[in-house]
């Protein structure tokens, strides 16, 4: 019989295990990079399935989030999120994009997973909008 530390039983340190985050609740994918005028979609992966799905400016508070849906997927004007649920122990992935980014998209958000008998558990991200090579031509002349 396989025996494991009794600290790797705890849920919150099984969860880190389980979902990869190098914190409990939350972690970063870094910074993702797009044009004016384009489409971006950041992938964020869970191990653990969860019910209600976010995607937010900065924290899931108040006045920041974007979506907040029970459903597969969800739109709220340019902001879209899809969530593909597989079985364990493949990943579960949470897509959320943004369409016509503008130069005010840039910044932090957070996807997220709120679960029944679990911590929820995110990802931060940034992302930086860059003008696009024609609108900077443009406005060089």
């Amino acid at each position: 019989s396989l025996h494991l530390p009794q600290f790797l039983l705890q849920p919150s340190v099984l969860l880190q295990l389980l979902d990869g985050n190098a914190g409990l609740l939350n972690s970063n994918l870094g910074l993702h990079t797009g044009m004016e005028g384009e489409n971006i979609t950041v992938t964020c992966s869970f191990s653990v399935s969860g019910h209600r799905k976010f995607f937010c400016r900065e924290k899931c508070e108040e006045g920041n989030i974007l979506i907040e849906t029970t459903e597969d997927a969800a739109e709220n004007g340019r902001y879209s999120i899809k969530y593909e649920d597989k079985p364990f122990p493949s990943d579960n992935y949470l897509h959320v994009s943004i369409k016509q980014l503008k130069k005010s998209d840039s910044g932090w958000y957070r996807c997220a997973l709120d679960r029944s008998f679990l911590p929820s558990s995110s990802w931060d991200f940034e992302i930086a909008v860059k003008e696009g090579e024609f609108l900077s031509f443009f406005l060089c002349f």
